[in-house]
């Protein structure tokens, strides 16, 4: 028999409807061939995704320069903080203050915070983003204080360009605070 014989022998329909001699071989290697192709495709997806910077908290000093800027653009002079009782034996350090008024910002570190214990009041979990405020003890009763916690203004951009919150944005936050805190002092005219 040479090759026309054997292709028209294995062209030819057998009663099932599939040709009888049809090489098999083809088409039972697509199926893993593909397969292969698709893992092979996933082991060249690339590195994995870089992790975030570690995040830290804006630095006391400069959260003190943003925070007299802000009572400056307020049209409230600013002034030196003083020291301001909370509880016997507790005294919250007030970093920035209205120099004619009674009301003050006091931005709180991790140690400050540890420091303070008990004395501080809980933040309140329902009220989530609002500004906390407390007044003093004893003599200091009439004194506001905006309370602000250092680790809501956290940026990550030390390192590089790859970041999730920059000192900007942590900056801009920390003024936006400060000026919702005294545009309410100012509406309501606090001493």
């Amino acid at each position: 028999m040479n090759g026309g014989q054997a292709f028209r022998a294995a062209s030819k329909l057998t009663t099932s409807g599939t040709r009888e001699h049809w090489p098999r071989a083809p088409w039972g290697l697509v199926f893993p061939c593909l397969l292969a192709g698709a893992l092979a495709l996933l082991g060249c997806a690339g590195p994995p995704p870089r992790s975030a910077l570690p995040a830290v908290p804006l630095e006391e000093s400069r959260a003190i320069q943003v925070i007299a800027a802000a009572f400056t653009a307020e049209g409230e002079p600013p002034s030196a903080g003083k020291f301001v009782e909370l509880d016997v034996n507790k005294l919250l350090q007030l970093d920035v203050q209205a120099k004619e008024h009674k009301f003050a910002v006091a931005y709180l570190t991790q140690s400050e915070r540890a420091a303070l214990g008990k004395a501080l009041p809980p933040r309140d979990p329902a009220m989530s983003d609002a500004l906390q405020l407390v007044s003093g003890a004893g003599e200091h009763a009439d004194v506001r204080v905006l309370v602000l916690y250092d680790f809501d203004y956290m940026y990550d951009d030390r390192l590089g360009g790859l970041h999730s919150a920059s000192t900007i944005t942590a900056e801009r936050k920390l003024e936006r605070d400060v000026r919702d805190f005294l545009v309410r002092a100012h509406a309501e005219a606090w001493p």
